[in-house]
């Protein structure tokens, strides 16, 4: 049997390296309709997949109000991760170069965060799908499950009963008259104080919506 000479296979090799990178190159910078564009009959809310590796940025992206999940297991296949993105029509977000590479993403499916701190990875994702943040959207999900929280708020006995057994609250906030919020799907009790005060300000500061 004739061998292939060295040169040919060193320009296969040379041809699909720039395929390879020219298939990166195309999840690198978003063009084009977004799942959610009502334009394909999508809702008009942005909705992402954070894999493990910026699954950071999911908590920060439920800060800001923007539906975030994570994948269904803990160590998902990558074919799981793009069935779960279409299924959902969101876009998935991710630093793995390898995933990128997969046959069975489409378009408009993935993109990748180049920035690694937090706050400059959500600001590159609100930047990128050009995303309208407001003060009134801050804290406006429950950044343990990404769920949505109910309509009216609950009094402190209302609170301390729904929390029986299941989340315990702090008894110098019984005489405060705060109000209590609890998620609609996980049932993660929130309120008023401190901490949610300094989250507040540091993603107002973070998304510059005081400017």
């Amino acid at each position: 049997m004739p061998k292939t000479s060295k040169k040919k296979a060193k320009k296969r090799s040379s041809t699909n390296r720039i395929c390879k990178e020219k298939q990166l190159e195309k999840f690198d910078e978003w063009q084009g309709v977004s799942p959610w564009d009502p334009s394909i009959g999508g809702d008009g809310c942005p909705r992402f997949l954070c894999d493990i590796m910026v699954e950071g940025l999911a908590k920060h992206l439920r800060c800001v109000g923007i539906d975030a999940a994570i994948p269904y297991s803990k160590k998902p296949e990558p074919r799981e991760l793009i069935e779960q993105a279409r299924k959902e029509k969101r876009v998935l977000l991710t630093r793995d170069a390898k995933l990128l590479r997969h046959e069975y993403l489409i378009t408009n499916q993935i993109y990748k965060v180049k920035s690694l701190l937090k706050n400059e990875q959500l600001l590159e994702v609100i930047k990128t799908f050009q995303l309208k943040i407001s003060e009134d959207q801050l804290m406006s999900r429950c950044t343990k499950c990404n769920g949505r929280f109910i309509q009216k708020p609950l009094s402190t006995e209302e609170a301390i009963h729904a929390a029986k057994g299941f989340q315990r609250i702090p008894s110098c906030l019984f005489n405060k008259n705060l109000e209590f919020w609890q998620c609609m799907d996980c049932h993660q009790l929130y309120w008023e104080g401190t901490q949610y005060h300094n989250a507040v300000q540091k993603f107002i500061d973070v998304c510059k919506l005081s400017d």
